[in-house]
């Protein structure tokens, strides 16, 4: 009897370091495919803006990561839609955005008012000088503004941007550089 219990300990311990071995994987395979994305992400938006001939932004949000476009005003709009939509990075994976060697800390978004101030924006696209003089009265702090630049000239903000784990060792960087030539690299935390 103590034999099948000694024998049933050891399957039991040999059992959960499999687990956690397959649930340690999973979540590695899930940080590593997020991060592609990610980093396909940026370099398709680079992309459009040389192809385009436009000016587009990143910002990191509390829930992810968006993408904004500036309009013929000269202010900055998120892009709502197609493939630069606004994107989640769902929980417990978070982003860490360094500019210049410096953490940046991730925007606070209130997509409502967002969207009402886009409405706003479309009604004084109206030519005439009442509209002008809405758009040097509008306030700047309430604009949203990105973190990261990605121009049409094909220059860029040079860049870090970590896709991390919560209580996970392994991260990965997203390092990009002025010309958005961008190379995606596995980390250990505390290197």
């Amino acid at each position: 009897m103590i034999e099948v219990m000694v024998v049933m300990v050891i399957v039991g311990i040999l059992a959960s370091f499999v687990s956690l071995s397959i649930g340690n994987r999973t979540n590695e395979d899930r940080l590593q495919a997020e991060s592609k994305r990610l980093q396909q992400l940026i370099l398709f938006a680079a992309e459009q803006a040389q192809i385009q001939g436009v000016e587009i932004g990143l910002r990191t949000t509390s829930d992810g990561f968006e993408f904004l476009s500036m309009d013929n005003n000269g202010l900055w709009q998120p892009i709502d839609d197609g493939t630069l939509r606004p994107r989640e990075i769902a929980q417990p994976f978070y982003l860490e955005l360094t500019v210049e060697g410096q953490k940046v800390k991730p925007v606070e978004v209130n997509r409502a008012e967002e969207r009402k101030q886009k409405e706003a924006d479309d009604k004084k696209k109206d030519p005439g000088e009442d509209s002008q003089l809405h758009l040097e009265n509008d306030k700047p702090k309430n604009r949203p503004q990105p973190q990261v630049f990605l121009l049409s000239s094909g220059d860029a903000s040079a860049f870090q941007l970590d896709l991390r784990l919560k209580n996970y060792p392994g991260f990965y960087r997203l390092d990009c550089d002025v010309l958005s030539r961008c190379t995606m690299a596995r980390q250990q935390a505390g290197k």
